[in-house]
């Protein structure tokens, strides 16, 4: 690689981690409560999960808890 292709990608990777830190972290999608009522359910699995695979139970068990984004079916009055 050349000196001018080394100085454009290493410029290019200091700005993306500069605005990656930069950036706030988003907001969680789901509260505190739904998240600790899948940590109690996925503790009481048996046989006991290991890391991996808790974290993918809790992780699958939020996603169920969490409403769908998209749109809504207005009701009909008649």
């Amino acid at each position: 690689m050349t000196r001018k292709g080394t100085a454009i990608a290493l410029a290019t990777l200091t700005a993306v981690a500069i605005l990656t830190v930069a950036m706030p972290a988003p907001q969680a999608a789901v509260s505190n409560a739904v998240r600790n009522a899948c940590e109690k359910r996925a503790n009481a699995v048996t046989p006991p999960l290991r890391a991996g695979e808790r974290e993918a139970y809790i992780t699958n068990c939020i996603a169920d808890a969490a409403p769908t984004p998209g749109k809504t079916k207005k009701k009909s009055k008649y």
